[in-house]
């Protein structure tokens, strides 16, 4: 009933849905790979979207390239005829200066679009940077569309790099719970499984094997559980007995690592939300089995309260919770070392894309005869105060299933909202988020330093330490600000005493926290971290 309530609160006018039906023009993504050799051959992916970020085709005009280097190689400019494609390829592109470059296109009437960020270095970087969405649901649980069209849209329109379903293991409101556990034993986890396998073709295109293990409303939160090796995966419900709590779960997953080479991992989502809380400081965490919670997603971001100062708290569904032990902060603060990274969320086949967050418009009926009836089409309709989805950033040596994995395992990720791909890069004393267990020894002052270089120019970037705002750096809050304003570095040093996190009598962070939070002005955001500090013994 508190799932109808919501629903009845936000039924939009009629008038407001009729608006939807418009299709104008109204932005253009490029998407570029955002860490390369200097001279090293690229391609870009150019492509055209309406106000409620549909693909837009008929569009006739003509992009002026330009570039932040003065010695890139690229086209001088792209022609799109009312027949072409949307989605658009340009080849021949190479940064030749190291440093942070920009590839920018100019409209007709002078609108400039700029792409992502592209950290250029003098000789082959050793780590990439790749771009992933790793949470979505298709028509196997309560989503719209198949499997095959959101990998191929992540892929091929939103140029990502890894992308992975999350289909439930059981479900709620619309589906018996215990019908979608049946359905997923008998065959839709083998199914999944299969289309997973048949679009996964390392160096190009990596999809992750994985389920969310599912509480039902107002019982509890949410875990994806992801498999290193398909073949090697069992579905391990939240129904069945030996694995419906979080920490039965965790054991029946680690006797599972002892009998097989591949590996399992963990990660919990919308803590924060009062409809499917997950409370850190009730459960005896396995921050080895789950080293990350998913700090941002369409729901908003659980890393602190809004009457903390969150700038996107939960808003969707019921709301969030404000109280102590649903946030990642919480879960510093019990002394859980768990990193963050970011995903959408979404129900529709739309990875590194989703829309929810825009004014209520209907789905064309060619979008529910292709894709069905699902979430992802249903809150197209309402205003479900929801965000843009989110977006992992991996640092990794290779595009494999091996690499992608071994990233999260060792936290050397972080979270973005979509579709900003923010470079951030965050160390204390030289320690990346990441390297040597995130963890360095406090035995004199700490350097703590970051670069970012953002999509739109940075408002602020906040060092925090021990869940307080230890270090502001502020930009500028004007969206239309130019090119210089969209970087952002410093170094900053600590030379207090360690003093780590207190919960309660049994339970703290012997060591100091710190993790970095970018704002830019056009409202996107990113998280990295953290880094430990621990006291010298």
């Amino acid at each position: 009933m508190e799932s109808v309530k919501v629903f009845a609160e936000n039924t939009p006018s009629l008038r407001e849905l009729a608006r939807g039906r418009r299709r104008v023009f109204d932005d253009v993504e490029c998407v570029v790979p955002s860490r390369v050799g200097a001279g090293e051959s690229l391609s870009a992916t150019v492509s055209l979207w309406d106000e409620y970020l549909r693909l837009l085709g008929e569009y006739a005009g003509t992009f002026t390239l330009a570039s932040t280097d003065p010695e890139a190689r690229f086209p001088d400019r792209l022609v799109v005829a009312p027949d072409d494609d949307p989605v658009q390829t340009l080849d021949g592109i190479a940064f030749e200066t190291p440093g942070v470059q920009y590839l920018t296109l100019t409209d007709g009437s002078g609108r400039r679009f700029v792409s992502n960020p592209v950290r250029v270095t003098a000789a082959e970087p050793e780590t990439r940077l790749y771009w992933g969405d790793i949470h979505l649901h298709s028509q196997f649980s309560d989503g719209a569309g198949t499997m095959t069209r959101g990998f191929e849209f992540g892929r091929d329109v939103m140029d990502l790099d890894v992308v992975a379903y999350t289909d439930h293991d059981t479900m709620g409101f619309f589906i018996p719970p215990r019908l979608q556990q049946r359905r997923m034993h008998r065959t839709y986890f083998d199914r999944i499984r299969d289309v997973t396998e048949a679009h996964n073709d390392p160096g190009e295109f990596v999809t992750l094997f994985g389920y969310e293990w599912t509480k039902q409303p107002n019982m509890g939160g949410h875990i994806n559980v992801y498999f290193e090796d398909p073949d090697d995966a069992e579905l391990f419900d939240s129904i069945t007995p030996e694995t419906n709590r979080y920490e039965k779960l965790w054991r029946r997953l680690r006797e599972w690592q002892e009998s097989h080479d591949s590996d399992v991992l963990t990660i919990p989502h919308h803590p924060a939300e009062t409809m499917y809380p997950f409370d850190f400081s009730a459960v005896d965490y396995d921050d080895e089995l789950a080293p990350l919670v998913e700090v941002y997603s369409q729901w908003g971001s659980s890393e602190l309260p809004g009457s903390e100062g969150n700038p996107k708290p939960v808003t969707m569904g019921q709301g969030e919770m404000n109280q102590p032990g649903h946030y990642v902060q919480d879960a510093h603060e019990l002394g859980y070392r768990v990193g963050v990274m970011g995903s959408s969320d979404f129900h529709a086949p739309r990875p590194g894309r989703s829309h929810i967050h825009l004014r209520p418009h209907l789905p064309s009926l060619s979008d529910v005869w292709r894709d069905g009836i699902g979430w992802g089409h249903i809150w197209r309709i309402w205003d479900e105060g929801s965000y843009t989805g989110g977006l992992t950033g991996f640092y990794a040596p290779e595009l494999s299933r091996e690499a992608i994995f071994e990233s999260l395992r060792s936290r050397r990720v972080y979270a973005t909202s979509q579709p900003h791909r923010i470079l951030v890069q965050f160390a204390v004393d030289g320690t990346a988020v990441g390297d040597a267990d995130s963890t360095v020894t406090a035995d004199g002052p700490r350097d703590v330093s970051y670069r970012v270089a953002g999509t739109a120019p940075i408002d602020r970037v906040t060092v925090v330490k021990n869940n307080e705002n230890w270090h502001v750096a502020h930009g500028t809050t004007d969206p239309d600000a130019g090119l210089s304003t969209y970087t952002l570095a410093g170094e900053v040093t600590d030379d207090e005493p360690v003093t780590g996190l207190y919960w309660d009598d049994d339970r703290g962070e012997d060591a100091d926290v710190y993790y970095l939070r970018v704002e830019q002005a056009d409202d996107g955001m990113a998280w990295a971290g953290p880094v430990w500090a621990e006291p010298v013994e």
